[in-house]
């Protein structure tokens, strides 16, 4: 796989010497993980490394906990200096649930989960004191993706369930925006799923994947690989494992980039400990799957090359 890092920034080290006015004292950051392995152990390493980078005062103590224990009764630290930082929904869900006084950032949860919870709860509406760096990629740099790997393609076929279906007018939007035709059928339940995904590719040139718990899980993946393999529609994933699995191509952001963007988030607030709006990932990868390029026929740019075109426009997507 081919990896792009932005810039380096300042460390905090250096910002706090040059801008002594503008720092916040960060005293720790409790971070909590839905999960105690896999990606949400690896987003936790990378955070915990990239903190741990600064001298003396500038290194906050970092803790990690995992949701169960924070379910069982295990307090965190409400000191004025503290971040809280939710690792992947099931901790973005438990902690929006707690009228708590830290600054809280979400890592590693998907866009429609989180302004899901922004708008059931009027304090939580509020970025400055909950905010999130998202799991999915900007609509617009996914259909850039399907650009450059399938410029002749007009038609994009999107498949949502009940957890995506609100992002419809956006995804129309910016497939207009990028000179697509958005071609949408929505599944409410398992039992519609290969009804609405045949109708789908019965008219689409390519499908691209959305995050939904309910149309791409592990129990639902290899049927609709299988069918859109049948048909011979090109589908577009949104991580590295569905590229391995059998999708042509995505553009993700690995656990360990989402916590390099975490920790200089968390490096670089402001005295008043607000937090950014809501941000998609700044670091991102290209992954192809090549065999299924070659059974489908198709002949892709490199990874690096697609990289290359889609870090042109990174900066100005929405």
């Amino acid at each position: 796989m081919t990896h792009w890092r932005a810039p380096a920034v300042l460390s905090l080290a250096f910002a706090l010497s040059c801008f002594p006015h503008a720092a916040w004292a960060l005293d720790g950051v409790t971070m909590v993980l839905s999960e105690e392995d896999g990606p949400y152990a690896q987003v936790a390493d990378r955070l915990r490394t990239a903190l741990s980078q600064g001298s003396g005062s500038a290194r906050p103590a970092i803790r990690a906990m995992s949701l169960q224990s924070l379910k069982e009764g295990e307090p965190v630290r409400s000191d004025a200096g503290q971040v809280l930082v939710a690792i992947g929904s099931g901790a973005m869900q438990e902690l929006a649930q707690r009228n708590l006084p830290q600054p809280i950032i979400n890592v590693l949860v998907p866009r429609a989960a989180f302004e899901k919870i922004s708008r059931q709860n009027a304090r939580l509406g509020d970025h400055r004191r909950f905010s999130a760096i998202y799991l999915d990629q900007p609509w617009a740099r996914q259909f850039a993706l399907v650009r450059y790997a399938l410029p002749n393609r007009t038609r994009i076929g999107i498949l949502l369930g009940p957890g995506s279906a609100e992002s419809a007018p956006a995804l129309r939007a910016a497939a207009k925006a990028a000179g697509f035709t958005a071609m949408i059928e929505k599944a409410d339940s398992e039992t519609d799923l290969l009804p609405a995904l045949n109708r789908l590719l019965g008219e689409s040139d390519a499908l691209l994947a959305v995050p939904d718990p309910l149309i791409y899980n592990r129990n639902t993946i290899q049927s609709i690989l299988l069918t859109t393999y049948h048909h011979q529609v090109p589908l577009f994933g949104f991580s590295a494992a569905y590229v391995r699995a059998g999708t042509l191509a995505a553009v993700y952001s690995v656990p360990e980039q989402i916590g390099q963007q975490a920790a200089e988030l968390i490096q670089h607030l402001a005295a008043d400990r607000n937090l950014p709006p809501p941000q998609a990932p700044r670091y991102f990868s290209v992954g192809i799957n090549t065999q299924v390029a070659r059974s489908l026929g198709l002949a892709l740019d490199d990874e690096a090359t697609l990289l290359g075109k889609l870090k042109q426009i990174a900066e100005g997507a929405p």
